[in-house]
């Protein structure tokens, strides 16, 4: 390939960059500039910011977040099976019933172990 034949993909580039910067550039310019003190305030997920940041967070909050993120993982499991599903017939769909049994027993003993109550702890 020549130089030449890179013309329009550089054009693209350049186009693209210039719509960016304008698109960043226009509010700052052409937005209102009233400034007080709630819109100065950090704001993490719509919340107002309250306290110390190196304040105690519940153990609990951790373990729901840990069990989570744990059947989460094991739900994408079951997107390679979905893939396959027509290939691997009665077999593929005992296997996967089985694995989802698995999962509900594991969700039922959390739950009756008490893991989702607050104020257990």
């Amino acid at each position: 390939m020549l130089p030449v034949d890179y013309i329009p993909l550089l054009l693209l580039f350049i186009i693209a960059t210039i719509l960016a910067a304008v698109s960043l550039a226009l509010p700052h310019f052409l937005g209102p500039k009233i400034f007080n003190k709630a819109k100065q305030e950090t704001v993490e997920s719509g919340k107002i910011n309250y306290g110390d940041a190196r304040r105690r967070v519940p153990v609990q909050y951790y373990v729901i977040a840990m069990i989570f993120i744990l059947f989460d993982l094991e739900i994408l499991f079951l997107f390679p099976w979905a893939v396959a599903f027509w290939d691997l017939k009665w077999f593929g769909l005992i296997q996967v019933g089985i694995f989802t049994l698995l999962l509900i027993e594991s969700f039922i003993y959390i739950w009756k172990k008490g893991v989702f109550e607050w104020g257990s702890q």
